[in-house]
């Protein structure tokens, strides 16, 4: 059996901003969720997790929730909010809680300045994400100005679409340009047939970018 470590961790680490964004969206059962994974995350050898169709759904009734539900939450963990990544087949965290620990992935800078999104507050140049310490605030920011240019462009689409989460807004906003989003959310007032991609906002924008 492996040796026991510490899960150390900040009394705020539910004001990280990817945190936050789970909470957010999954309440108390998504932040449960993620502390129990990374709990049976540090008992494994190498603190990683076989990342298996068997070995997930030995997780997910680990963790009590139901294997598909859990498989949607994981997903959500990994590509929207970030928190877990998949690295050779292992499912490690991206957040190191250990003294000797090191984060597997590095934080990536934050890239547009405060000019493309006036509304926005300005990054200090070259910031970088820091584990337990990103304000909730600048998620809600960014939230809340492309929930705002979504009403103003596409209001068709706003009124069959289910709205975009906190985290499904960060995740656009940084991995898109700012050009093909704005197109993607005209074609959705222009076409109401893309109102079908998903039946919520972030699956048919996301169609549209990736198609």
């Amino acid at each position: 059996m492996p040796r026991t470590r510490t899960l150390r961790h900040r009394t705020d680490a539910r004001h990280n901003e990817r945190i936050a964004a789970l909470v957010g969206d999954h309440g108390p059962a998504g932040y449960g969720a993620y502390w129990m994974i990374l709990e049976i995350m540090h008992r494994e050898e190498g603190m990683r997790i076989e990342h298996s169709r068997p070995r997930m759904r030995r997780l997910a009734a680990q963790v009590g929730i139901d294997a598909t539900e859990f498989a949607r939450l994981l997903q959500g963990m990994i590509e929207i909010y970030e928190l877990f990544a998949v690295d050779e087949n292992y499912l490690v965290s991206t957040i190191g809680y250990t003294r000797h620990s090191k984060q597997v992935l590095p934080q990536q800078p934050i890239e547009r300045a405060s000019a493309t999104h006036p509304e926005l507050p300005a990054p200090k140049e070259d910031m970088v994400i820091e584990p337990a310490t990103d304000s909730p605030v600048r998620a809600q920011d960014i939230h809340n100005w492309l929930n705002r240019t979504i009403s103003r462009r596409a209001p068709a689409a706003v009124r069959s679409l289910l709205p975009l989460s906190i985290a499904e807004s960060v995740y656009i906003y940084k991995h898109y340009d700012d050009e093909p989003v704005f197109a993607a959310i005209d074609q959705l007032q222009a076409d109401t047939a893309l109102h079908n991609h998903g039946g919520n906002m972030y699956n048919a924008i996301r169609k549209l970018l990736d198609g």
